[in-house]
């Protein structure tokens, strides 16, 4: 007990420094572990987010599939539920082709935001967890969900490796 809460004690301390100098609220909250983004690398990566909703918007597909590693990532919405996967396989969660023929072949557009993200990095790994918001375009919100996508830098550019997808039950 008395551990814990000197724990505890600690890393409000190393939050509230953080804070003080100037750490981005993903920095603040990452202060005590190993796997904070480094500033340089965290701006990168929010660009790269940046990218991703405003060539998904306008229906870019050339600028959406630059920031992937390749077309045959794993990238798929995965059903909630226990027993969702019946027959798993790497196969069948390579599905950005799906998500392609949706958002950017399907002759509708859409409009896609982020938020509560959430990032981490060591060296060129690293993994992003954010909650998303879908419309078509110039609607209200109404889709919502949870992504994690896994990230590798390459020749200084961070890529896309893979992203899995869920939706929020809204009643």
């Amino acid at each position: 007990m008395i551990r814990s809460l000197a724990s505890l004690i600690i890393t409000c301390l190393l939050l509230c420094i953080a804070n003080v100098r100037g750490a981005t609220p993903t920095q603040a909250a990452a202060a005590a572990t190993r796997n904070a983004p480094k500033a340089q690398d965290e701006v990168a990566i929010r660009k790269l987010l940046s990218n991703y909703t405003t060539s998904l918007s306008t229906g870019n597909r050339k600028a959406f599939e630059l920031q992937l590693l390749d077309l045959d990532i794993p990238f798929s919405h995965v059903n909630g539920g226990a027993g969702a996967v019946h027959n798993p396989s790497l196969a069948i969660f390579q599905d950005y082709a799906g998500f392609r023929k949706i958002i950017f072949d399907g002759g509708k557009r859409y409009q896609q935001r982020f938020s509560n993200i959430k990032i981490e990095q060591v060296g060129n790994l690293a993994q992003i967890s954010l909650d998303y918001q879908t419309a078509l375009l110039g609607d209200q919100y109404k889709g919502s969900g949870w992504k994690v996508m896994q990230l590798i830098k390459l020749n200084g550019q961070w890529k896309i490796a893979s992203e899995f997808f869920t939706g929020y039950d809204e009643q």
